[in-house]
């Protein structure tokens, strides 16, 4: 039986971190709405979310590569 390419942490953290990239990149769609129609209480809700969002990306990313790290490539 082969081994997994990467163990299931990296599995995970890889998943997730795509997951919130992709909200990432539509929440720039929803502040835009919250623009154009002038209301600046959404618009300031999305960005905080965004900005959480975007600390919890960088930390799922940073994690990755330290487990990245961790695995041994057999030559």
């Amino acid at each position: 039986m082969e081994e997994p390419c990467i163990d299931n942490n990296c599995y995970n953290l890889t998943k997730q971190l795509s997951k919130t990239l992709e909200f990432l990149n539509h929440s720039l769609g929803y502040v835009r709405d919250a623009h154009e129609s002038k209301n600046e209480d959404l618009e300031k809700i999305w960005q905080t979310i965004i900005d959480d969002r975007e600390k919890h990306a960088q930390m799922l990313r940073n994690q990755l590569v330290h487990e990245l790290q961790k695995i041994k490539i057999p030559n």
